[in-house]
């Protein structure tokens, strides 16, 4: 493995060997290109979710590089098409090297569905590299989730079950699957979330569950309010009858009062304001206006 040296913009030498890099045959789809940082995105981010795609970070005056690129290319062929290694120079890319964090190389960054999922550094066996692609590809389970993805209705459901029987602990049918029962039978996508919680996804939709499950007559509630029941307990009610019915501003006003009354009810609004947060998340305006609000109802 080699450091980035500051001057390696300046070095020259060959390319890595590659019996890939040429055009691909007529009807055939390129398994080895080169990338760079105009064409990342497209070619890396978005196209690992049609298959997972290993990053290459090397240059031409690294001699490891020239060891581990030929080794990547063979066993990406292995693979026969189910994976895109992508080739990134780093001396004409640097931005993407930093974006990255390579400060060794050869770098080697596995991605799927957009998203950077493993990685190692240096040269590696072969039996290595074969276990780091295997681990890259898609699962039956995975490949039932995407099938559900595509879908809809009971077709989708079926699909996510069959990944769950598949991978018991599968995140992503699990969330899936509670989203469609939410509806129907909320215990039970209760249960799916709750292995896979404190994760942001699953945590804002069993927020969403268990808002539904507490919230009441709204105009009842508004009703008893506005006639002069503007105690803690009322205002916390109606702040979570608003927020299971999705009237979040209106909700978190109220369970704001309900905080800066004080009173048995101030911790119970404050925890429901804070899942409401979370539901809503950090980068929702209503939810940077209301922090500090929050902070100084309490404080």
């Amino acid at each position: 493995m080699h450091d980035i040296a500051p001057d390696a913009a300046s070095a020259t030498g060959p390319t890595p060997a590659t019996a890939a890099s040429a055009a691909p045959a007529p009807g055939d789809v390129a398994t080895v290109i080169d990338v760079d940082t105009a064409s990342f995105d497209q070619a890396v981010l978005q196209a690992s979710h049609e298959r997972p795609v290993i990053v290459d970070f090397w240059a031409a005056w690294c001699g490891p590089c020239r060891q581990l690129t030929p080794m990547l290319e063979r066993a990406v062929a292995a693979e026969e098409g189910r994976v895109v290694l992508a080739k990134v120079d780093v001396d004409a890319n640097q931005e993407l090297a930093a974006r990255y964090r390579v400060q060794g190389i050869p770098q080697v960054v596995g991605f799927r569905d957009g998203v950077a999922i493993a990685q190692f550094t240096g040269v590696q066996p072969e039996p290595r590299i074969a276990a780091f692609i295997e681990d890259l590809l898609p699962t039956e389970a995975d490949q039932a989730v995407a099938r559900a993805r595509a879908s809809t209705g009971a077709a989708a459901t079926a699909e996510l079950e069959r990944a769950l029987e598949l991978d018991p602990n599968h995140r992503e049918a699990a969330i899936g699957l509670a989203e469609h029962l939410v509806g129907t039978d909320p215990q039970r996508a209760l249960d799916l979330l709750t292995p896979h919680r404190p994760d942001p996804a699953a945590e804002a939709l069993a927020t969403r569950i268990e808002l539904a499950r507490a919230g009441g007559d709204v105009e009842q509630l508004r009703a008893q309010v506005a006639g002069g029941a503007s105690d803690g307990a009322s205002l916390l009610a109606l702040g979570q009858a608003l927020a299971a019915e999705g009237t979040y501003d209106e909700a978190v006003e109220r369970l704001l009062e309900a905080v800066a009354l004080g009173g048995e009810s101030r911790e119970p609004a404050r925890e429901q304001l804070v899942r409401l947060f979370g539901l809503l998340g950090d980068s929702d305006p209503l939810v940077t206006a209301a922090r500090p609000r929050l902070a100084r109802a309490l404080y």
